[in-house]
């Protein structure tokens, strides 16, 4: 691949960044500074959103640039949760984006069951585009063992829930993650306003929609 197709590529990354870190920005998904996105690149590099930015805020040139050993290559300072979209990566290999958010209501879900639980499901989208997702325990942010918990919970779905802490979700693209992550957000609201008393989608339908996956 020629320096100038790696240069556009990279500069289309840059920029799906910074408009999908506003869309979450924009949508609640995200406050403050919490929350990070990454998109691996064709030649192996990752770029990342950088520590202490507002994901609503950034530009393209403030974006992070590792390698898949997590040393900075150019940027700044890259996100905390490095170990964690590298795990990603390392456990996809289809995988090209990674969005990481602490969405209100999917981190309450996360935080009032145990570890190892797997979401009811309320919607068809949830199980034919998300799969099966678990509630893995808590891990201190950045640490390995919030990746190794990434790791297990997508082996078999697009997305994972940290207890106390958010979500992580994956795709092909950005567009593709943060979809996914909107899709644990909405299911895990309509949880909570159900209130023990939703109708959740039967095995038989969770079983024939999780045919359409995609992993």
């Amino acid at each position: 691949m020629s320096e100038q197709v790696l240069y556009q590529e990279e500069h289309l990354a840059r920029l799906s960044l910074v408009q999908w870190g506003k869309e979450l920005y924009d949508q609640g998904l995200v406050k403050g500074s919490g929350g990070n996105l990454s998109i691996r690149l064709s030649d192996g590099t990752v770029l990342l959103t950088p520590t202490g930015f507002f994901l609503g805020h950034m530009t393209p040139e403030c974006i992070s640039r590792c390698d898949m050993q997590g040393n900075l290559l150019s940027g700044n300072k890259p996100t905390k949760e490095v170990p964690l979209h590298l795990a990603v990566y390392r456990t996809r290999p289809n995988v090209h984006a990674v969005c990481h958010t602490h969405s209100v209501y999917a981190v309450a879900y996360a935080s009032t069951v145990e570890p190892g639980t797997v979401m009811p499901i309320c919607t068809p989208s949830v199980a034919a585009k998300v799969g099966l997702v678990e509630v893995k325990g808590y891990a201190h942010p950045g640490s390995e063992q919030l990746g190794r918990f990434v790791e297990e919970g997508l082996q078999r779905s697009n997305a994972v829930l940290l207890a106390n802490h958010g979500v992580v979700a994956v795709g092909k693209d950005m567009e593709a993650a943060v979809s996914m992550a909107n899709e644990v957000e909405n299911n895990a609201i309509l949880l909570a306003l159900g209130a023990g008393r939703l109708h959740i989608l039967s095995e038989e339908n969770v079983a024939h929609l999780l045919k359409k996956i995609a992993l």
